[in-house]
């Protein structure tokens, strides 16, 4: 099983929007077509997308869908990939997962925690539109991931 971690592409500043809402900027939808490319091509392509409710991980996980042709079933809200939320919250549900291959589309700091602690150690940095792919040979569980790779959007 592997399991595609992802932080939302580059947003727009929250000046006049409340944060959920805050959409990607141009640059941001650019740059994230790019990864979600190499990811397809190095055969990352997720069967289900899960991502938190705000609007910019939302959108990068329509262009992932886009780029997998995947239908529009493929996608879901996960309220517990929220902007705030902890591993805590977020490892059992990890254990409900029973597609092949799993993209989670969430925020920062929890994407790098996330990913440090599912490979028992290092410490992980995702600027915005970063994907790593993470194999685990049974159960999704701290220190039970081989970091396969990792794609940054420059």
């Amino acid at each position: 099983m592997r399991l595609l971690l992802i932080r939302h592409a580059r947003a727009a500043a929250s000046h006049h929007l409340p944060d959920a809402e805050r959409p990607l900027t141009d640059e941001g939808r650019r740059e994230f077509a790019a990864v979600a490319r190499s990811i397809v091509l190095r055969g990352g392509t997720p069967s289900a997308i899960l991502h938190s409710p705000a609007r910019r991980t939302t959108e990068t996980a329509e262009i992932l869908a886009t780029a997998a042709a995947l239908p529009a079933h493929a996608q879901g809200i996960a309220t517990w990939l929220a902007l705030g939320s902890g591993c805590q919250e977020i490892l059992p549900r990890l254990a409900d997962l029973s597609a092949e291959v799993t993209a989670l589309v969430g925020h920062e700091p929890i994407m790098s925690s996330l990913t440090s602690l599912l490979l028992d150690g290092g410490r992980s940095n995702f600027s915005p539109g970063t994907s790593a792919c993470v194999e685990f040979d049974g159960i999704i569980a701290p220190g039970q991931g081989r970091l396969l790779w990792m794609l940054e959007p420059r």
